[in-house]
């Protein structure tokens, strides 16, 4: 029970703390005192990379097994089904679970608990009801509609819809967790605990001599899913500050949903930028086999963006405190630092991939590693993507620059899109992954130009003498 208070505390309490190796107390509190980082976000960002390593190499793991026992072709079934969940899960959750760890952390930093219940209420009502109806709608269109899909396809698409709700109250729950400071607890269920299961049941099927299909593999990640949901909520009820759970919810509609709008127009451009859409049309124009071998290029090089990710998952939180008490200097340092950090785990990711792909995309199947010029384009644009990007993006989200971010985003997006339904029929699945490097490239240069402009903070992997002060806009 109880609550994560922002980090905070003297640097000489930081190195008075008992239990730390001697010289680390020390090192720690020089590091407060320059850069605000104190002992907490070092734990805290320490259990958020372990958490996502120990996620990926799962993920990892059981995406190896899930090709080799389905094969290239009903591999890109299950990727293309899976894709169309991503979608319809974009929009059943709303982006409440981006707005969760913004408003859960500014509400709990500043105790306003009356706010934070209310916002939970209203979030996980809004999700449920929303993502269910998307699904059951989805659900009956594509089963009308069976005879005109790919082979083997029928088979998912009930699995498919339940998936959609399961997977939207997930991250919701993930995020508050997240916005409440709970690293470990908010990684858990989704990113370790889901594919453990998920892999267990593909080990079970096969070990009994059944043929596992595209649709039968869709099924046990939904079944996954409904565990660590079940866990997660577990875990956000003895998270929840005990202040929290007994004050009177309140409620402020009209400032969450016109957060949510723009956050939500934001991911969905962002969906046409990524590979998820780029599998979608991949599958469509071309065939399964070549969704695929995108979809194990598309996961390698994602591999990248993990680290990156890790370290973002302890930052958000501290980016919408320190705005919020108009904190620039200390905003900037962190920023810098969170580029600084990204790089240094992501480009020994990219050389690993560039040098050794081949091999890698073999245990796949031997018929992957035709998709090694596809890993080898998505690998060199995600760099730029796992390093600069990911701050960039949401140094706006998280500072109430939304609705500039979302203008830029889309705009990239479409020229994704325009890109990659260009490119694709002349140069196959090489030329969508052009196309999304490109669009990505350009959302990463607008938004770092907007945050320094606007937001008085600028996105690089270096110390400036003074911050920037920032325009009205």
């Amino acid at each position: 029970m109880g609550h994560v208070s922002p980090p905070e505390g003297s640097s000489a309490e930081a190195a008075a703390r008992p239990g730390l190796p001697l010289g680390l107390p020390t090192y720690l509190a020089a590091l407060q005192a320059r850069f605000g980082v104190t002992p907490a976000m070092v734990k805290g960002a320490g259990w958020s990379i372990g958490g996502t390593a120990s996620g990926a190499v799962a993920s990892f793991v059981v995406q190896v097994i899930l090709a080799r026992a389905l094969e290239a072709t009903r591999y890109g079934v299950y990727s293309y089904l899976l894709a169309w969940v991503n979608v319809a899960v974009l929009v059943g959750k709303l982006e409440f679970d981006t707005a969760a760890i913004r408003f859960v952390a500014a509400y709990d930093g500043q105790r306003q608990d009356g706010l934070l219940r209310g916002f939970w209420q209203y979030g996980w009502r809004v999700v449920s009801r929303t993502a269910t109806g998307i699904a059951l709608l989805a659900g009956l269109a594509a089963w009308l509609l069976r005879r005109h899909l790919h082979p083997g396809m029928e088979g998912g698409i009930w699995a498919a819809s339940a998936l959609v709700p399961l997977s939207a109250l997930l991250l919701f729950s993930s995020s508050t967790l997240q916005g409440f400071r709970r690293v470990p607890q908010a990684q858990l269920p989704s990113q370790l605990l889901r594919p453990v299961l998920f892999g267990i049941g593909i080990v079970v099927v096969g070990g009994l001599g059944l043929e596992l299909s595209a649709g039968g593999a869709v099924g046990l990640n939904t079944a996954a899913t409904a565990v660590a949901l079940g866990v997660s909520l577990f875990l956000l009820n003895r998270a929840a500050p005990d202040s929290a759970v007994a004050a009177t919810p309140a409620f402020d509609t009209t400032g969450w949903m016109r957060a949510v709008r723009s956050f939500l127009v934001i991911s969905a451009a962002q969906l046409v930028l990524s590979q998820q859409s780029d599998i979608l049309v991949v599958g469509t124009v071309l065939s399964p086999r070549d969704a695929g071998l995108y979809s194990a290029a598309s996961q390698l090089s994602g591999l990248i963006m993990l680290g990156a990710q890790a370290v973002i998952f302890v930052v958000l939180p501290m980016v919408a405190d320190l705005y919020a008490r108009g904190r620039r200097a200390e905003l900037q340092s962190i920023v810098v630092r969170t580029v600084q950090g990204c790089a240094l785990i992501s480009v020994p990711a990219v050389a690993v991939l560039l040098i050794g792909g081949r091999v890698v995309l073999h245990a796949y199947g031997s018929a992957f590693v035709d998709a090694y010029p596809i890993l080898a384009v998505l690998t060199s644009g995600t760099l730029v993507g796992a390093t600069m990007g990911i701050i960039s993006g949401f140094l706006l989200t998280m500072t109430g620059h939304e609705r500039a971010a979302s203008r830029m985003v889309v705009g990239t997006a479409l020229l994704n899109l325009a890109l990659t339904i260009t490119l694709t029929p002349l140069f196959g699945a090489v030329g969508a992954a052009v196309a999304t490097v490109t669009a990505g490239l350009t959302r990463v240069g607008l938004l770092s130009w907007y945050a320094q402009r606007y937001v008085g903070v600028a996105v690089r992997p270096y110390f400036a003498a003074a911050p920037r002060a920032a325009e009205g806009g």
